[in-house]
């Protein structure tokens, strides 16, 4: 199974008018990386995500940001001590002046710092709940699109290895058609010299040899994007040096088609984890 460096997952949990989104992008790079943007008060959960997410990525640059959005009705506050004390202090006044007037509930509530108003807030380890819970379904919506992708390029891999292997097939008869045509032709003198300079027979083998063996490691469930990029470099080495040894018409046709898949196949690899 192949697996994509690039993905996007985004997940957001909320309870009483807070909301925590968790967003993940992945693009493709040589090791693991992270870049966190985290709200100042979270900075010290940086350690715990990493290792979630090093449990399911073993490659590539991700950029991790959490947003804290904050919309909790406000609560009204009554001071109940100072109110008691503004009383105290008024029915003092009241009697020492022989006042008939009584003290209203109004008035009181209308005094400086006896109501006020306040955010429902959650607690401090609710947030942090929130904020792991979608920390987790993110990186399970990241690992869906990265497999996703992964299967579209293991698809697209298969085609363009399979494209070379019949280009393969059509050098391999061209090549025996040009000995067959030069051993006829060609005095005996400069035969032997002749077939040993443009002999292609191990640089043949090695191509089958490294297209069965891309194949094969493009099934495997471990991380193979290195792998399958040193595959392809083996690949360009050994055409390069078959089409410098024979470079009959027909033969250069073919191996031009077979770089341009190798240098396709090589740039679709540095998106594989």
């Amino acid at each position: 199974m192949m697996v994509s460096m690039t993905g996007f997952g985004q997940s957001q949990r909320g309870k009483k008018g807070e909301r925590f989104i968790v967003t993940l992008k992945s693009v493709n790079h040589r090791y693991f990386e992270t870049l966190f943007h985290l709200p100042p008060s979270f900075e010290y959960l940086e350690g715990y995500l990493r290792g979630k997410i090093q449990q399911k990525i073993q490659r590539g640059r991700l950029n991790i940001s959490v947003t804290h959005i904050n919309e909790s009705s406000e609560g009204i506050v009554l001071n109940q001590e100072l109110i008691e004390k503004y009383y105290h202090v008024l029915e003092t006044t009241r009697k020492k002046l022989n006042l008939n007037e009584n003290i209203s509930v109004a008035s009181l509530v209308a005094l400086p710092g006896v109501l006020s108003y306040k955010k429902e807030e959650l607690r401090f380890n609710e947030r942090e709940v929130l904020v792991k819970t979608a920390m987790i379904e993110a990186l399970k919506n990241l690992m869906l699109m990265r497999r996703r992708e992964g299967t579209a390029l293991e698809k697209d891999l298969q085609g363009r290895v399979k494209g070379i292997a019949r280009h393969m097939t059509a050098i391999k008869k061209r090549v025996a058609h040009v000995f067959e045509e030069n051993k006829k032709k060609m005095p005996p003198e400069n035969l032997e010299s002749f077939l040993r300079s443009t002999d292609v027979g191990e640089e043949i083998t090695r191509i089958d040899f490294h297209l069965k063996s891309f194949l094969k490691q493009a099934k495997l469930r471990t991380p193979k994007g290195k792998v399958l990029d040193f595959i392809g470099q083996e690949l360009q080495r050994e055409i390069n040096t078959l089409g410098a040894k024979v470079q009959e018409k027909h033969v250069a046709y073919q191996v031009v088609m077979v770089k341009d898949q190798i240098e396709k196949i090589r740039e679709q690899v540095q998106n594989v984890e």
